[in-house]
């Protein structure tokens, strides 16, 4: 056999290679993550340039993502979740796209060198155009030394009926196990319960319009004070789950949704009706751990990944905080897909919402310990995302239901810290009705009795508002427009004494074109 008859087919099957790859960074197949197509075309480079071996999770950061030289993989995750995205990107891809392509590019769990598996045509139709993703590595992908190369070890079998995906987590890697074991005896000294590893490897729950979930396991369904109800199911693989004794949490009406969550590394899928949905995570920290991170990764259907910092976003310890993300759709398989990463902070709950469009669902909120139903049928939620005050006085009224929203109402010093989208604006109405002085409450005091001003977001909204003088003894909707989110999606709303307490009775969030 002559020497062009060896080096030919090895030029072929290298140009192969490249070819698939350049295809993958312009076909657009990847999405919009630039994230994606950085790590992309660095570890492919380094393995077109035979150095594969120095394919590090610290490299990529530095020299793909931008990163500074001071990178700390045990507080920065960002080429963990970036690689676990792109791997589950690439596995879609051959699904759809490139199904019928000769050559596929997979990067193996465990690894962050790419691998390229060539398959011959017989192959290709003997596997209906959907080869495994799990073929061993080639001779060329390397290893890297560190138990944190990898985020999960994704497994080709999809859960249930779902068979639109060939992939689900198996666990999770070395560093979060040590890391939860190491938690875990600091915790148990504090009267936190034994966690166990959240879900089994088995089918998915049926598909909802609406899904309210406990995250974690061993939790009993708990009906809120807005009268829905919060179920555990089995959506999620990984992650480590972990019960959290009774205790006050501030800012919300129903504390026990956050006594038990996960955390760790673990992806969720959560079967759905509808085409378009918000999404709401709930969080409030309850441990009292050294500070290494408070923050926690969240990536939907392989998009790029956000973090919440949970103390920041709450404003303490043992206060509840939500973040929401709207317009999203679910994937072909019919599920909505989240990975979640925190080495610290627990995912509490989750609350999938329908929605008509990618604007955020009106926020009404009574000032009550329960939820009302206008005459409109529109449903306004007990009271939430609250920090100080108390819930006043009944009013002196003969019967309390004819007040309707006016029933009930927030006084002190205290604010409201609603999640809303970033940079987004809004219509804010705040209602109030007095119910302690002037003549409907029995002739104590009058107009001057009650003063207070009204900020949003550091802006003065109202100053020396007074509810007696401006609404003549009947309430008073006091409406504002072209409020605009901060850019850490958040809604402060400030009430400030100037002659006795502040109060509030309902408060309306309302998305503007």
């Amino acid at each position: 056999m002559g020497t062009s008859e060896l080096v030919e087919p090895l030029t072929e099957r290298a140009e192969a290679e490249r070819q698939e790859y350049e295809w993958l960074l312009t076909s657009g197949v990847l999405g919009r993550s630039d994230n994606l197509a950085r790590v992309l075309k660095y570890i492919c480079e380094e393995h077109f340039q035979g150095r594969a071996d120095s394919i590090k999770e610290y490299a990529i950061a530095v020299e793909a993502l931008g990163r500074r030289s001071a990178f700390d993989p045990q507080t920065d995750t960002i080429v963990r979740v970036t690689v676990h995205a792109l791997r589950k990107r690439l596995m879609e891809v051959y699904q759809t796209e490139g199904a019928n392509h000769p050559v596929r590019l997979v990067i193996p769990p465990g690894h962050y060198a790419p691998s390229f598996v060539h398959q011959s045509p017989v192959d290709r139709v003997r596997d209906g155009g959907l080869a495994s993703q799990t073929a061993p590595p080639a001779e060329n992908s390397h290893a890297d030394a560190s138990p944190e190369a990898d985020v999960t070890a994704e497994k080709t079998q999809r859960l249930g009926t779902f068979t639109s995906r060939t992939w689900i987590l198996a666990g999770v890697l070395l560093p979060a196990a040590l890391l939860a074991a190491w938690f875990g005896a600091r915790e148990w000294k504090k009267g936190h319960l034994a966690r166990t590893t959240v879900g089994a490897n088995l089918p998915l729950p049926a598909p909802q319009a609406t899904i309210r979930a406990l995250m974690g396991s061993d939790r009993a369904p708990y009906l809120d004070h807005s009268r829905n109800t919060w179920a555990v199911g089995n959506y999620c693989q990984g992650g480590t789950n972990v019960n959290v004794p009774s205790q006050r949490i501030e800012g919300t009406e129903d504390a026990p949704l956050y006594f038990g969550g996960m955390r760790g590394i673990a992806h969720c899928a959560f079967p759905v009706t509808q085409s378009m949905y918000e999404l709401h995570f709930h969080f409030a920290e309850t441990s009292d751990l050294p500070m290494a991170t408070r923050l926690a990764s969240l990536s939907i259907n392989a998009a790029p990944a956000f973090n919440v910092d949970v103390v920041d976003y709450a404003g303490g310890h043992g206060i509840a905080t939500s973040t929401i993300v709207t317009g999203v759709a679910p994937e072909n398989d019919g599920s909505i897909h989240l990975d979640y990463i925190s080495e610290v902070s627990l995912l509490n709950a989750v609350e999938i919402l329908p929605a008509p469009s990618a604007r955020q669902l009106p926020v009404r909120i009574v000032s009550s310990a329960s939820s009302y139903t206008d005459d409109a049928k529109q449903v306004w939620s007990s009271d939430r995302y609250f920090s100080g005050g108390r819930h006043g006085l009944q009013p002196k009224v003969a019967n309390i239901s004819e007040l309707g929203i006016y029933q009930s109402d927030r006084v002190g010093r205290f604010r409201y810290n609603i999640p809303a989208v970033p940079y987004a604006h809004y219509r804010i109405k705040l209602y109030f009705r007095e119910p302690w002085f002037g003549k409907q409450n029995g002739g104590i005091g009058g107009p001057g009795s009650r003063i207070f001003d009204v900020a949003c977001n550091g802006v003065l909204l109202v100053k020396d508002f007074d509810i007696l003088a401006e609404g003549n003894e009947k309430p008073v909707v006091k409406t504002f427009d072209n409020i605009q989110a901060s850019a850490g999606g958040r809604i402060e709303l400030y009430f400030m004494p100037v002659v006795n307490y502040p109060i509030v009775n309902a408060i309306e969030v309302l998305p503007e074109e």
